[in-house]
């Protein structure tokens, strides 16, 4: 991995102030690959507040000038799938196509159990094995739910959520945590896009209450994060 798994607490000046831009946005999904909803790049919406969090989100990896990369910085909404906490977790998976990623929870009273969680593959599980969809008794990727449940139309339909709960069962299986980062006010969690991650929990008490945070997904950079830990010596 080039990148650190770093957290930080105290990210943005006034939290508040982000919080509130955030609610009044319109949000969209069309792509069926992460749960909730996701405004527009904030690039299109408002230039300087782009400019100056995707700056210091780059700083937490090391001195680096603008034109040394792009990212992708949205707001994220996630509602629970239904009453049952068990479906309510996150699909274990690598952010690809980003060489790394970074969250920012922006919940004043948020669940702490509310956040981010590492894992890395169980031992004697293969890479391959972990990547793979899962197949029902015929052997058929029933990748077609997963799209069903997290895309565009967002299905709630108790057959469809059994079935993407089943699936990601099976998926999530393969993995064990490593670590746990809570949900904290202003937090930022900033790891390597190749960083097996899933949201811990987002089981709410309703159906309208919804865990917000600040997404960045760096799609290009110029050179790895600085090293942070630098000794000449022949023990360490």
């Amino acid at each position: 991995m080039n990148f650190q798994t770093i957290v930080h607490d105290g990210f943005f000046n006034n939290p508040d102030k982000v919080r509130e831009w955030g609610l009044t946005l319109d949000y969209y999904h069309k792509d069926g690959t992460f749960p909730g909803v996701r405004s527009t790049c904030t690039k299109f919406l408002h230039k300087k507040f782009y400019e100056a969090s995707a700056t210091k989100l780059m700083a937490l990896w090391g001195n680096y000038k603008r034109e040394d990369w792009d990212l992708q910085l949205q707001f994220q909404k996630i509602k629970r799938f239904n009453d049952n906490p068990d479906i309510n977790i996150g699909w274990i998976h690598q952010d690809t196509g980003a060489e790394a990623a970074a969250v920012i929870y922006l919940d004043p009273d948020a669940d702490l159990n509310h956040g981010t969680s590492h894992y890395r593959i169980k031992p004697g599980i293969a890479e391959i094995d972990a990547k793979q969809f899962p197949k029902n008794d015929k052997g058929e990727d029933q990748r077609w739910v997963y799209k069903k449940v997290l895309g565009e139309e967002q299905s709630r339909d108790p057959e469809d959520l059994k079935l993407y709960y089943e699936n990601m069962k099976i998926h999530n299986a393969h993995f064990e945590p490593t670590l746990n980062v809570k949900n904290v006010y202003n937090r930022v969690i900033a790891y390597d896009g190749v960083q097996w991650h899933g949201q811990t929990a987002f089981h709410m008490d309703n159906d309208d209450d919804f865990r917000l945070t600040l997404v960045a997904f760096i799609t290009s950079i110029s050179r790895p994060a600085t090293k942070r830990f630098s000794l000449n010596s022949r023990y360490i």
